[in-house]
């Protein structure tokens, strides 16, 4: 069977496993087509799902309003799997079973916990969940929020044991670059800085990671105004 790979993190996309894309025309239908597929319950009301997408339109309204949306999505899945959306006159869902999708994917792999799984975990990861995508209700928007801060904590946390991992097998190389993707997530990120202070001092590479240290110092003082914790000079005071 040829499943749809969706992929939400860093923005929205899909395709069949084939390669061929699946072309969802509004960002209303792709956000619910990610709603669906990321949420932990797998069936919703109809009078749920309209309410946290058009909760800020009249009842008859909300109503309207989906079943417009589920009919676009229906009609962009149609010639390419037809029986992945589902419902009845109470509640939708999606048959998941035909779908493999990135967000998902990813947990699962950090879950694991291996050196392998985290590698692929962290590869998955390529920026914020439905990066460019909102739905413009507040409720939709408070969801969006908490899930994008939250995987991208599980992302950080992931390139911290992988690094940690890949530094105890010898592999600091590999374990500078995980330590630097941390920075690309989220460069006010200290404990990622102070990794590669480490890293680089046991590399023998002191003025490389003195340079980390003020690149520490720079982002700090200009997003947060803050200077780097005590912990953080320390290293520094190592290294000079």
């Amino acid at each position: 069977m040829d499943r749809i790979a969706l992929s939400f993190l860093g923005g929205f996309s899909a395709r069949l496993e084939s390669g061929a894309v699946v072309a969802i025309p509004t960002r209303k239908a792709q956000a619910l087509l990610a709603y669906l597929a990321c949420s932990r319950v797998e069936s919703h009301s109809r009078d749920y799902l309209a309410t946290i997408f058009w909760g800020d339109l009249p009842e008859r309204q909300t109503r309207q309003s989906l079943r417009q949306t589920l009919y676009v999505l229906r009609l962009a899945l149609a010639s390419q799997a037809p029986s992945v959306l589902c419902g009845d006159a109470t509640s939708v869902w999606l048959d998941r079973s035909q779908l493999v999708v990135d967000a998902v994917d990813f947990e699962r792999l950090v879950a694991t916990g291996t050196r392998r799984e985290l590698e692929q975990a962290v590869e998955l990861y390529n920026g914020p969940f439905l990066a460019g995508i909102g739905a413009g209700d507040l409720e939709f928007e408070d969801w969006l929020r908490t899930e994008r801060e939250r995987l991208q904590e599980v992302a950080i946390g992931a390139c911290r044991r992988l690094a940690e991992m890949q530094h105890a097998e010898g592999l600091n190389a590999r374990a500078i670059c995980t330590a630097q993707r941390v920075l690309r997530i989220d460069p006010t990120e200290e404990s990622a800085y102070q990794m590669l202070m480490r890293l680089l001092l046991a590399e023998g590479r002191p003025v490389a990671a003195r340079r980390q240290y003020e690149r520490c110092a720079q982002v700090l003082e200009r997003e947060l105004g803050v200077e780097p914790n005590a912990e953080t000079k320390n290293l520094l005071q190592a290294i000079l």
